[in-house]
């Protein structure tokens, strides 16, 4: 995209996506304004685990967890909850995701995941250079664990990744002990990723990339956007609750929240909403030097400033259900 052929720029969103990709205009020498109802950073980007994973090309339109859902939707301790009101709403999603949830599915999806992956921490380096990320970011590898209770769904992930090329370290119980002495031994073996990365502070980053962006005659606009018109090739309205902006180009990078703009652009994308929960464990930190992921549980354990981040459950409901404790 050149200057010549995109003057301006207008981004919903101001999280991790929307920002990285205002500083990449920028270099173009692009003129951008972003747009969002909140802070920077402060929905999905601060909230995450924090991994940094260029290894995870398989996502969950896997044929072997269709046949674990029952069970984790029937187990409090399970990795997935579904908020039952919802699933009127959520129909047309189930039904395409089911259609979709084949060996031949998960195969192109991971490919072109690989694809995508394979360019994103040399991208983040790239932006990385150009902020302090003292104690934010820690290049120490992650580490997956499990039991033998799903053998057949952990030999299925490594292989795949096998066949794309992404590295991997096979681990016994002794070799991720000797990484992660503070572990109760109660898995039987694991994977290592140890090019890997953490965030110590997502929320942290961000607040660094903003301000690079802002330096740079990056604009923010801290209200509700209601729309996305695109007028013609060229031009596109941005409507927040007070005024109406035009850009060359528009930009939607609003996670969850995109789909009411996408669907004004008459895209219809099948996306809905995954809630994720957090907690941390204060001055406890310490007690691992890498993130951990129990894959059994569906859980994960990061190193942050805050604390020791336990992040899991995937729990589909929309936007409007209450939080669940």
């Amino acid at each position: 995209m050149s200057n010549k052929n995109c003057l301006s720029a207008g981004i919903v969103g101001a999280g991790i996506q929307g920002i990285c990709i205002g500083l990449q205009l920028q270099k173009k020498q692009i003129p951008v304004t972003i747009f969002d109802d909140k802070d920077p950073g402060t929905m999905a980007s601060y909230g995450n685990a924090g991994h940094f994973s260029p290894y995870a090309v398989l996502q969950l339109n896997r044929p072997d967890v269709l046949y674990d859902v029952p069970k984790m939707l029937l187990s409090s301790f399970g990795p997935l909850a579904l908020k039952w009101n919802y699933i009127p709403k959520m129909l047309p999603w189930i039904l395409g995701y089911l259609k979709n949830c084949n060996k031949r599915s998960m195969l192109h999806t991971s490919k072109y995941m690989h694809q995508i992956l394979n360019l994103s921490l040399d991208s983040y380096e790239e932006i990385f250079q150009e902020i302090d990320t003292s104690n934010l970011v820690e290049k120490k590898g992650i580490i997956y664990i499990w039991t033998n209770k799903n053998l057949k769904s952990r030999e299925l992930e490594i292989k795949v990744r096998k066949d794309l090329g992404v590295k991997q370290k096979i681990l016994s119980v002794k070799e991720i002990l000797d990484l992660e002495p503070n572990l109760k031994p109660v898995f039987s073996g694991g994977c290592y990723y140890d090019y890997a990365w953490h965030a110590r502070d997502p929320h942290g980053i961000i607040k660094k990339l903003f301000e690079l962006f802002i330096q740079r005659g990056g604009k923010f606009i801290k209200e509700n956007v209601k729309s996305v018109k695109q007028i013609n090739n060229s031009e596109t309205l941005i409507a927040t609750e007070t005024k109406n902006f035009k850009f060359e180009k528009s930009v939607i990078a609003s996670g969850a929240f995109s789909k009411q703009f996408t669907d004004q652009l008459g895209e219809k994308i099948p996306l809905d909403t995954e809630r994720g929960y957090h907690i941390h464990y204060k001055k406890m930190d310490h007690l691992l030097k890498r993130p951990v992921i129990f894959l059994d549980r569906g859980f994960g354990m990061t190193p942050m400033n805050q604390g020791l981040r336990a992040v899991g459950t995937v729990e589909l409901g929309g936007f409007d259900n209450p939080i669940s404790k």
